[in-house]
């Protein structure tokens, strides 16, 4: 397959006015732009991408051959992506030999329950300590960090 794609996808630009306008032309693509996008796309559209509603569109993020390890760490602090993409993230092996997208996964939020449950284990003390006061997790989840804690300390 040859891809004869000679959309011009724009380099980074710094300003906010050019932001802006990224954002809005983001925002009135269809469906299947917004995942050729997601593809060959720059790193601030596929940081706008990864919100989108459409799953196909935020899988299509996750599979995008130039994704850095350092920009799945930052897809795995939002709080604003879907629960399927923090899924995804965390199923994938290869990502997850990374700590800081794994400690990024388990203060999130919305990362399922049993995923953070499971993650909690890996954490270094000084991270689990945070975890365990944190407030923006769920509740079971720090009672977990702090039995964790409880047990270490015997």
């Amino acid at each position: 397959l040859v891809d004869e794609d000679r959309t011009d996808y724009g380099a980074d630009e710094q300003t906010a006015e050019q932001k802006v306008l990224k954002a809005k032309r983001v925002s009135e693509m269809s469906v299947p732009e917004k995942v050729k996008t997601a593809m060959k796309g720059t790193r601030e559209m596929r940081t706008l991408l990864i919100r989108d509603p459409n799953k196909m569109v935020a899988s299509a993020v996750l599979s995008c051959p130039r994704l850095t390890e350092q920009e799945v760490e930052a897809f795995a602090r939002m709080a604003n992506v879907s629960d399927d993409v923090l899924r995804t993230i965390g199923q994938a092996r290869g990502w997850m030999k990374n700590y800081g997208i794994m400690l990024g996964l388990t203060k999130n939020p919305k990362t399922p329950l049993a995923m953070s449950l499971t993650l909690i284990h890996r954490l270094n003390d000084r991270d689990l300590r945070g975890l365990s006061i944190d407030r923006n997790v769920p509740e079971p989840l720090r009672i977990a960090a702090r039995k964790k804690i409880a047990l270490a300390q015997k």
